[in-house]
């Protein structure tokens, strides 16, 4: 099997307390909709990921929360260091990726963004609750699709 990579945005994540700290945001009504429509797009698509690596954000982790009704048996670590991250801390993240088979890195922007163009040289705008699905051959990264709330 090929190694493949889910990189995932969180769920549109709540503004309404100002004072709470951006890591302790949660997720607002929309986010916690698309939370489990993208998780059934995946499944739909068989984009079912073997180990899950998730910011330790409050909004990532309400996200991964609203999967679990298809991804709840999946090994799961949380990851402090994908919070705030650039491409340099997302690929020291993604060293325990798994060899064969498919992890998720469930994250933020920019940096999902940017892991995307690191890893394909190419750019692919990365709302709250899209995923991408990169497929490894050759020594390198393919998108093979992006998954967008508001197109499924």
């Amino acid at each position: 099997m090929a190694r493949r990579l889910i990189v995932m945005r969180h769920a549109k994540s709540s503004w309404d307390q100002p004072r709470l700290r951006d890591h302790d945001r949660s997720l607002n009504p929309r986010g916690q909709r698309d939370a489990p429509r993208m998780a059934d797009a995946l499944a739909e698509r068989g984009w079912a990921p073997e180990l899950i690596l998730v910011s330790s954000a409050v909004r990532t982790r309400e996200t991964l929360d609203g999967m679990s009704h298809q991804f709840g048996e999946v090994p799961t670590e949380v990851r402090p260091g994908i919070y705030h991250a650039g491409v340099h801390d997302l690929m020291h993240e993604l060293q325990d990726m798994l060899g064969e088979g498919t992890t998720m890195i469930l994250g933020h922007n920019p940096g999902s963004e940017m892991l995307i163009n690191h890893l394909s040289g190419q750019w692919h705008i990365m709302p709250t609750a899209a995923a991408a699905l990169l497929v490894e051959s050759d020594g390198g990264w393919t998108v093979e699709e992006i998954l967008r709330p508001k197109e499924i």
